[in-house]
């Protein structure tokens, strides 16, 4: 398989389980976490509307990941002038860097403050616990895959487009 397709469903891979934990708590199943914490993330209540926001953009984000998997000749509508044409394998690389940087971001932040981010910090853990820790470990490999993903498909673009 290609490498940088690879990256590019490797990393819809690790960013899918954090997306799929949120959704059964915005549906009203527990998962474990600590009643506490509920109520202090307002769920149920308005904290729902957080989890399946947050949810629906993280499914966006990983499913942009599969414009770079695809040739740029398949996403981009044959009605462009063909300037626009060259311009669209750029823009979906571009994107793809600057998502990282921003999940990159979010990451480090995230483990700056993991106790605020981790619904069973301050318990034992549980297998519930464990289930959390892991889909959020596996997110942070989202961020080194997307980039590669990016920089790897822009590299592939420009050598297809420059001139032998």
């Amino acid at each position: 398989m290609d490498p940088v397709a690879w990256c590019a469903y490797a990393g819809m891979a690790v960013a899918l389980p954090t997306a799929l934990w949120r959704l059964p708590l915005a549906m009203g199943a527990t998962l474990g976490t600590p009643a506490a914490w509920r109520e202090e993330q307002s769920i149920p209540g308005t904290g729902v509307w957080y989890l399946l926001l947050l949810s629906v953009v993280q499914l966006a984000a990983i499913a942009c990941m599969l414009f770079l998997a695809a040739d740029p000749k398949m996403v981009t509508p044959r009605w462009l002038p063909a300037r626009l044409h060259r311009l669209v394998p750029a823009m979906i690389g571009g994107a793809g860097v600057a998502g990282a940087l921003v999940l990159l971001l979010l990451v480090t932040m995230s483990v700056i403050a993991w106790d605020k981010v981790d619904p069973f910090a301050g318990t034992d853990y549980d297998a519930w616990a464990w289930l959390c820790a892991i889909c959020y470990l596996l997110a942070a490999l989202w961020p080194p895959l997307l980039a590669a993903a990016s920089v790897g498909y822009l590299r592939r673009h420009r050598r297809a487009s420059s001139p032998a």
